[in-house]
């Protein structure tokens, strides 16, 4: 190798570490903003109409606990409703969520992935003038009672887009599970609640998250592509210029893997995503 290449080398390796650490600095910031107290939106009076919406597959062991913590928000009943979106099933997935009181919406054609399901029920919510606002949960989550009026308080107070806490049920079954669980919480503490301190947009993360359907409306629907359909709406908020606010108080509690396997299956899903995205 010559000298000449060498040094090329050696300036392109320096140049791509100082990039590299710039970066680590801006996040290093980012997350020191994350001690800051976070502001919350004042409490009102519970005026917004949800839509829970949950899709669904092969979920039959977990999907009655998730309708029944929904059912027993700190919320008025008829201001909102839980819907199961059941797909690529081949359990009771359906019938046990309505027989804990869900309404079913049975998405249509060939669903490769939860983005298709969400568009599909977003449009047809949309249509309509039954709901202001959409909240998403994962089959396996369980939500704090206070969530839909933590939701309500900050879709009163301008939020369209807006992600809340994500715990974990099992952060103590296994190295996996506390592991995911220290990686949540580092989230939540880091890096959402630091760029919230900045005035910056917080990251969706799959589920226990709000958008307005208006918000929806004027981004002509729920148009994800990827399999990673949380990154790629929250860039679309972002490039619309709609900041994703955070909600520290709005708890779910999300069931982590417990072993590597399972973990490399849904790493290796998520992914694929980015890389699609």
């Amino acid at each position: 190798m010559s000298q000449a290449t060498l040094t090329f080398l050696l300036n392109l390796l320096l140049i791509a570490g100082g990039v590299l650490t710039l970066y680590s600095v801006y996040f290093c910031i980012v997350a020191a903003f994350g001690f800051r107290r976070q502001g919350q939106a004042p409490s009102v009076a519970a005026k917004t109409r949800f839509a829970l919406v949950v899709a669904a597959r092969n979920e039959s062991a977990v999907i009655g606990q998730l309708v029944d913590s929904l059912h027993a928000q700190n919320y008025p009943k008829e201001l909102f409703d839980v819907i199961v979106a059941p797909n690529n099933c081949t359990d009771d997935t359906r019938a046990v969520a309505l027989a804990h009181g869900a309404k079913i919406f049975d998405p249509q054609g060939e669903i490769r992935s939860k983005g298709e399901v969400l568009a599909q029920i977003n449009a047809k919510l949309m249509a309509g003038d039954d709901y202001d606002a959409v909240c998403v949960f994962d089959a396996d989550n369980l939500v704090h009672p206070n969530f839909l009026q933590k939701m309500n308080n900050a879709y009163l107070s301008g939020a369209r887009a807006a992600q809340g806490f994500r715990d974990s049920k099992n952060p103590k079954d296994s190295p996996v599970s506390t592991c995911y669980s220290v990686v949540y919480w580092m989230m939540n503490r880091f890096y959402n609640a630091g760029r919230s301190a900045l005035g910056l947009s917080a990251q969706i993360s799959g589920s226990g998250f709000m958008v307005g359907l208006d918000l929806l409306r004027s981004l002509g629907g729920w148009r994800t592509e990827t399999m990673t359909e949380d990154y790629e709406f929250t860039a679309q908020c972002v490039l619309a210029g709609h900041r994703v606010h955070y909600v520290p108080g709005a708890v779910i509690y999300d069931e982590q893997p417990l072993t590597f396997f399972q973990s490399w299956r849904q790493r290796r899903r998520w992914t694929t995503g980015s890389v699609q995205g």
